[in-house]
C-alpha cells in the first residue's frame, strides 16, 4: 500500500510546494471591501500541513516526532499576529482563525495566509484603481494528485462590497441591505478542489 502511495505523496508535496505547504480542507471565508478601500479579510476553518500529512502517511514521522512537528507548526502559524485559535486535530490537520482589516489603498495587497502561503487575497492597482481578488490556482494534474493522496478542499467564500464589480465567477449574488442600499454579497461555493478558482475585479473609481 505505502509503495503505491509514496509516488503520489511525493507528487503532492511537489505540487503544493509551488504555492506553499498549507491547504484549506474545510472553511468559511469572507472578504469585505467598501468604496473607500477599507477591507476586512476573515478565514475560519480547517487546514492541512501537506508536508506533515505526507510524512505521517508515509511513516516518516511517528510518535514523539509528530509532537515535535506540531510544535513547529503551531509556532509557524502563531508568528502571524492575525492568526488565532490554533488547535491541532490529527494527521497534519489543524483548525485556525485569521482576521485582518485596514486600508487597501495603503497596503496595496493583502494575502491569506502570507505571500509564500498564498491561498486567497486582494490586490489594488493605483493606476487603474482596480482591485483584483486572487485565489490560489492549481492545474488539473496537481488537483488530481492532491485528491488521489486523500486530500480535498471545500467551503464557502463571500465577498461583500458596495462598489462596482466589473467581473466575477460567483455562484450567487444577493443584495445585502444590512450593510447599505448599494451593498451586495457575492457567494462562491467550493464543493471540492476542482471548482474554478474564485475571481473578481472591482473598480474603486
Amino acid at each position: 500500500m505505502f509503495r503505491r502511495l509514496r509516488p503520489l505523496l511525493i507528487l503532492l508535496v511537489a505540487a503544493v510546494a509551488l504555492s506553499g505547504c498549507y491547504l484549506p480542507a474545510r472553511f468559511d471565508a469572507e472578504i469585505e471591501l467598501d468604496r473607500r478601500g477599507y477591507y476586512k479579510l476573515t478565514f475560519s476553518g480547517y487546514m492541512v500541513d501537506t508536508r506533515l500529512y505526507s510524512a505521517l502517511k508515509d511513516g516518516k514521522v511517528q510518535g514523539a516526532q509528530e509532537v515535535d512537528e506540531v510544535k513547529k507548526l503551531k509556532a509557524d502559524i502563531e508568528r502571524d499576529p492575525d492568526a488565532s485559535d490554533f488547535s491541532y486535530i490529527k494527521q497534519g490537520y489543524f483548525k485556525m482563525h485569521w482576521h485582518r482589516e485596514g486600508d487597501l489603498l495603503r497596503a496595496k495587497s493583502v494575502t491569506f495566509l502570507r505571500r509564500n502561503e498564498h491561498i486567497f487575497g486582494i490586490a489594488y492597482n493605483k493606476e487603474t484603481r482596480i482591485v483584483n481578488m486572487l485565489g490560489r490556482s492549481l492545474g488539473k494534474s496537481q488537483k488530481d494528485q492532491i485528491v488521489q493522496s486523500g486530500l480535498n478542499t471545500s467551503g464557502e467564500l463571500r465577498v461583500i462590497t458596495d462598489t462596482k464589480v466589473i467581473s466575477h465567477n460567483a455562484d450567487e449574488v444577493k443584495d445585502f441591505p444590512a450593510r447599505g442600499p448599494r451593498t451586495k454579497v457575492y457567494i462562491y461555493r467550493i464543493p471540492n478542489i476542482y471548482r474554478a478558482t474564485p475571481q473578481m475585479q472591482i473598480s474603486l473609481r
